[in-house]
């Protein structure tokens, strides 16, 4: 699944630097055997990150916003710091975009770990080509269903961030 993962995201990148195409969200479900989340189910998911892509576009903080449940916590990291967040990224970068590559997804009731290879890329304001902002490998994507509708509510689980190479890796923004 890395090498699609770094295909596509080469492959798209590429096309987007030549002119190609405008920088759009690419998101990649699992193959059936790796998800117990019925059409529907799949569905709601891919439509919830194509609105998180449309508020990105539009660089919406109080759209981002309202995809995340008020219980939000990823590391330490609450919704009210991650506002903040948000708005540091919509003042440094422009055009982003975002690519998932989700390997499994697991729904339990009103909750789900969706676990997502993928990246948040952009145009630093001072740049002329993309960069990448956020990347992650693997990580469990905690969502939960509130009044209808699913919320990132963090991290599968709410300990310490892991490290690699060095580097503590946070990951807040998906």
């Amino acid at each position: 699944m890395r090498l699609t993962f770094l295909k596509a995201a080469t492959v798209g990148l590429a096309l987007v630097l030549a002119g190609a195409v405008a920088a759009t969200a690419e998101t990649q479900f699992p193959k059936p055997r790796m998800t117990n989340a019925d059409d529907k189910t799949n569905e709601e998911f891919r439509q919830f990150y194509e609105e998180i892509e449309a508020a990105l576009k539009s660089e919406d903080v109080e759209k981002i916003m309202s995809f995340y449940s008020d219980d939000y916590l990823h590391h330490g990291i609450t919704k009210k710091q991650l506002k903040f967040m948000w708005l540091e990224v919509f003042t440094n970068f422009d055009d982003l975009y975002s690519v998932h590559v989700f390997t499994k997804i697991t729904v339990a009731g009103s909750d789900a770990i969706l676990v997502c290879t993928g990246g948040l890329f952009g145009i630093a304001r001072k740049g002329d080509d993309y960069t990448t902002v956020d990347q992650w490998v693997a990580q469990p994507h905690w969502v939960t269903k509130e009044a209808g509708k699913w919320k990132m509510i963090g991290g599968a689980t709410h300990g310490s961030p892991r490290r690699r190479g060095g580097r503590m890796e946070l990951h807040p923004f998906f």
